[in-house]
């Protein structure tokens, strides 16, 4: 027959293993001390400049793209979410994509930003009820919590 081996292993203790145990040393506070790896390329630098001169020339642009495009009631959402349009464009750019005409792309990505905000479940799920309300709804459903009580 076989070697009968038990099924499961146990596995040692913690105070069994042969390790020592020394402390860890001391994490430096702030910024990560050391460079990351990958984190910064040359074609990150170049990256970066090309969207801080699109920032300065069409910044203005964007947000009044933004601002015409969302609902009367959400012009607090305007800086949100032209700042969302610039993380997308500078994800875009670093995928190695190539643009043309910038202000082209950033228009769409605007407007193409703001119709995914309206479109997200949770904007749908938000809607504001005015209790105060006095309309034939309103009474209907009290009368139907009432009679359920």
């Amino acid at each position: 027959m076989a070697d009968q081996r038990p099924l499961a292993q146990v596995a040692p203790r913690a105070d069994e293993h042969e390790k020592t145990k020394t402390p860890l040393p001391e994490r430096p506070r702030g910024p990560h001390p050391y460079p990351m790896g990958g984190a910064s390329r040359p074609e990150d630098a170049a990256v970066r400049e090309l969207l801080a001169d699109w920032f300065a020339q069409f910044a203005p642009m964007v947000e009044a793209v933004v601002a015409r495009t969302v609902r009367l009631g959400d012009q607090d959402l305007v800086e949100d979410l032209a700042q969302d349009v610039w993380v997308q464009v500078w994800q875009y750019l670093l995928r190695g994509n190539t643009v043309a005409r910038p202000a082209g792309l950033l228009a769409m990505k605007a407007r193409r930003r703001v119709y995914a905000h309206y479109a997200s479940a949770r904007v749908r799920r938000e809607s504001v009820t005015d209790f105060q309300d006095d309309s034939s709804a309103v009474v209907r459903l009290a009368s139907w919590i009432g009679a359920a009580a």
